[in-house]
C-alpha cells in the first residue's frame, strides 16, 4: 500500500471509531486496548508498575461492614498504606487508578448486610473514591449462590443487587472522569449455568459499566484450551469467548472494546487458566487484535509482581505487543 494509501486507510478508520462513541454514549473513549494489571500482593512496589506499559492498576480489595451504630464502614485493603504517593506517580504517566470492591473472600453473608442498603454503600464509596483521587471502581463479585437459578432460604438475589449497586455507583461516579468496570467469571456468563445471571446484570446496566474484565481463570473446563474457550475461533464459537460474548446473534453481544479478557500472570496465581505470557501474545492478543484492531478491549493480569520470568514478561512485552 502506498503511503498516501495507508493515510488513507487510518483515517477512515479513525473516522469510524469516532462515528462509533459519537453515536454510543456507553462506549469507552480509550482508542488503544487497555493493559491492566490488579495489585494485590505488595512483594512488589506499587511504583515498581509505572515503569511498564499498564493503562490501568486496579488496586485490591475493598470491603465493608456494619459498625454498631448501624453505619457503612469501609475497610480499604492494609497494603495501600503509605502508597498514595505512588498512585500519584502512576498517574502523572497516565495510568488510571481504580479499587476493586469485593473479591473472593467476599461472600453472600457479607453482601446480604447490603442489600437494600445500595445507595449508601455507593456514596460510601465514592466518597473514599473522590477523597484519595481515585479514578474509579471494579466489581469483583464472587458470591455464586447469590447468583443461583434457585437459592437457598436467606441467600439475598446477587442480581438484583448488582444492578441497583452499579447505577447508584454512577450516580456517585459520573462518567467520563470515573470508569466502573466488572470482573466476572466466565461460567456467570453461560446460559448453561444457573440461566448465565450476569447477562441480565450486563443489559439492565450497560450505560454504567465502562467495561467488563472476564475471569478466564479459576474455573476448570472454562479456562482452557484458549482457542475455543477465551478467543472463541471455533466453528461454533463458544457463548463466554470473546468472539461469542461480541456475537450480534450471542447472548449478549456487548461491545468488543469493553471486553478485557483476565488471566493470571503466573501459575500460582490462579489454580487453573494459567497461560504461558508467550502464549498470551501468539493465540490471544495477536488474533483479537488482528479482528478487531483498536477495538479489542485488551488484557488484565492477576497480579502484579516482578519476581518471576513470567511477571516480568507480563510488564514488559505484553504491554509492546498491545500497543503495536
Amino acid at each position: 500500500m502506498s503511503g498516501d494509501g495507508m493515510l488513507g486507510f487510518c483515517m477512515k478508520r479513525m473516522l469510524i471509531f469516532a462515528f462509533i462513541l459519537f453515536f454510543t454514549g456507553s462506549f469507552s473513549v480509550e482508542a488503544k486496548p487497555r493493559f491492566i494489571i490488579y495489585y494485590n500482593s505488595d512483594a512488589s512496589a506499587l511504583a515498581e508498575a509505572a515503569k511498564f506499559e499498564y493503562t490501568h492498576v486496579i488496586l485490591s480489595f475493598l470491603n465493608a461492614e456494619i459498625d454498631q451504630e448501624n453505619r457503612i464502614v469501609l475497610r480499604p485493603p492494609a497494603k495501600i498504606d503509605g502508597q498514595w504517593e505512588s498512585v500519584k506517580i502512576l498517574q502523572r504517566k497516565g495510568v488510571k487508578v481504580l479499587i476493586s470492591f469485593g473479591g473472593g473472600l467476599a461472600k453472600a453473608e457479607d453482601y446480604k448486610r447490603f442489600v437494600g442498603r445500595e445507595s449508601e454503600l455507593a456514596s460510601a464509596i465514592g466518597r473514599y473514591v473522590r477523597q484519595k483521587q481515585l479514578d474509579g471502581v471494579d466489581l469483583d463479585f464472587e458470591a455464586s449462590e447469590m447468583l443461583y437459578k434457585k437459592r437457598k432460604v436467606g441467600v439475598a438475589d446477587g442480581k438484583d443487587f448488582l444492578i441497583k449497586f452499579t447505577k447508584a455507583l454512577r450516580h456517585e461516579l459520573p462518567t467520563p472522569k470515573f470508569s466502573i468496570s466488572h470482573a466476572p467469571q466466565s461460567p456467570y456468563l453461560n446460559p448453561e449455568w444457573h440461566g448465565g445471571p450476569y447477562l441480565e446484570i450486563l443489559k439492565a446496566s450497560a450505560e454504567e459499566i465502562d467495561w467488563i474484565t472476564v475471569q478466564y481463570y479459576n474455573n476448570p473446563g472454562q479456562d482452557d484450551p484458549v482457542v475455543t474457550k477465551v478467543v472463541g475461533t471455533a466453528k461454533k464459537v463458544y457463548s463466554t469467548s470473546y468472539r461469542g460474548l461480541v456475537a450480534k446473534n450471542g447472548a449478549l453481544a456487548w461491545p468488543s472494546e469493553k471486553i478485557v479478557i483476565g488471566k493470571p500472570v503466573y501459575k500460582a496465581d490462579a489454580f487453573s487458566g494459567h497461560v504461558p505470557p508467550q502464549d498470551i501474545i501468539k493465540k490471544i492478543i495477536m488474533p483479537l487484535s488482528s479482528e478487531f484492531g483498536d477495538l479489542f478491549g485488551g488484557i488484565a493480569g492477576w497480579q502484579f509482581s516482578t519476581h518471576t520470568n513470567d511477571h516480568r514478561t507480563w510488564n514488559g512485552e505484553i504491554g509492546r505487543a498491545l500497543s503495536q
